[in-house]
């Protein structure tokens, strides 16, 4: 039988945001796949440095034939001393690059040769590894790219970093089959970049599992108008427009409001709540998790989400995974963003409003509106409509349909 190769270091049971998308993902690509399609997974080892064990997640971690565990080996201490000392040393191109180094233990302990390789990223050596199984098996491979590459004003390579980074992305790009981007503003950027590969370009963008959806309740009996946050919070990235915009309000109108962040946050992070406290703001840590998370989302009137700070509107192209978990508790969305990026055109005038970080003013006079409504008419914090371009059954059957148009006759007729 015809078979996928699925690889992703970012594999259930592990917690983080590109695990929740494999997950969903995974969940439905096997129900499509149960009898025309066997399914094999590599993926990392546990325990995985920064991506713990989320047991809620431990049931979509089935109905493969192989699952192939490599062990990554890294410590986060050797890692920042690295770092500190050569970034190059490490991040080639990120610290998991020992995943993809032992693709030939994978050769050694899979069962079955592949017909499809599908590697998910990041981390990118998660595309390193479908790369070198692809140029082993010689069959169809589809990378996805759940962020952009070297171009990434997130993480902004530089140096030695940056070649090493711009060779291993060259070199994807060449040799992948198909390449499968989450916005289309991103899809637009690489067309630019490699015109040769337009064809290869598909939109699959991150997802929301249906199954999560609850029904479209009264807004919770919360004295305050609640405004909740969660996901992580560093570097750049950072609550301070939105902590600005609360402390520039009239007391009369902080009185009316309870603030909840949670999530990882760096120290000078964590030290904002510090320099703009106040009795109506609160950051309560990192949950554990990721019903933990949806449960602090339904308690919530407003669900806040901060973007990354990106000021070449070319490089706006981030589709945050938050923003699914966000549209599937049906409430609504305060975003702080730049105007043309991925989370602004779903977000704004759909599912609550957008503004610039510098827009201090523009936050503070519509928190005063929402604290204004939240007396009023509490039914306008409720978002009925989900778009269907987002759910996980409809994006993986899509992806079945690829996988199975790119399976070689040689493999079908075995």
């Amino acid at each position: 039988m015809r078979s996928i190769l699925f690889v992703s270091i970012a594999f259930p049971p592990k917690f983080d945001s590109e695990a929740l998308q494999v997950s969903r993902y995974f969940k439905y690509l096997k129900k499509e796949c149960s009898g025309r399609l066997e399914i094999d997974v590599v993926t990392s080892a546990l325990p995985t440095l920064f991506m713990p064990v989320d047991d809620s997640l431990k049931p979509v971690d089935s109905g493969y034939r192989q699952k192939i565990n490599i062990r990554i080996y890294e410590n986060k201490y050797v890692n920042y001393i690295l770092r500190k000392i050569s970034p190059s040393l490490i991040d080639r191109p990120d610290s998991k690059n020992s995943f993809f180094r032992q693709w030939k233990k994978v050769v050694h302990e899979l069962n079955h040769a592949p017909s499809v390789i599908y590697s998910r990223s990041s981390p990118t050596s998660s595309a390193i590894m479908g790369m070198k199984l692809k140029e082993h098996y010689k069959v169809p491979w589809i990378m996805h790219l759940s962020d952009p590459w070297t171009d990434s004003p997130v993480i902004n390579f530089s140096g030695r970093v940056k070649k090493i980074n711009e060779g291993f992305e060259k070199e994807c790009f060449e040799k992948a089959d198909k390449i499968c981007l989450t916005s289309h503003q991103t899809i637009s950027f690489y067309k630019k970049k490699y015109p040769a590969y337009g064809d290869k370009f598909e939109y699959f963008p991150n997802v929301y599992d249906a199954e999560d959806i609850l029904p479209v309740i009264n807004s919770p009996q919360n004295k305050k108008l609640r405004i909740v946050y969660t996901g992580g919070i560093a570097g750049n990235r950072s609550p301070e427009p939105f902590l600005k915009a609360i402390l520039s309000l009239p007391q009369s109108i902080k009185n009316e409001l309870e603030v909840v962040f949670s999530g990882i946050a760096d120290r000078q992070n964590i030290a904002l709540f510090e320099k703009y406290k106040d009795p109506c703001i609160r950051y309560i840590g990192s949950l554990a998790t990721y019903k933990e998370a949806i449960a602090l989302q339904q308690s919530a009137d407003v669900l806040l989400l901060i973007d990354f700070p990106i000021k070449e509107k070319e490089h706006r192209m981030y589709f945050l995974s938050k923003l699914l978990d966000y549209m599937i508790a049906r409430k609504y969305v305060l975003a702080v963003t730049g105007e043309g990026s991925v989370c602004w055109d779903v977000i704004n005038h759909k599912m609550g409003r957008c503004f610039e970080e510098q827009d201090i003013a523009g936050l503070a006079d519509h928190l005063a509106l929402l604290a204004g409504k939240f007396k009023t008419d509490k039914t306008f914090f409720l978002v009925n409509k989900i778009d269907a371009e987002f759910d996980a059954a409809y994006n993986a059957k899509r992806l079945f349909n690829l996988v199975d148009s790119m399976s070689t006759a040689e493999t079908y007729a075995s």
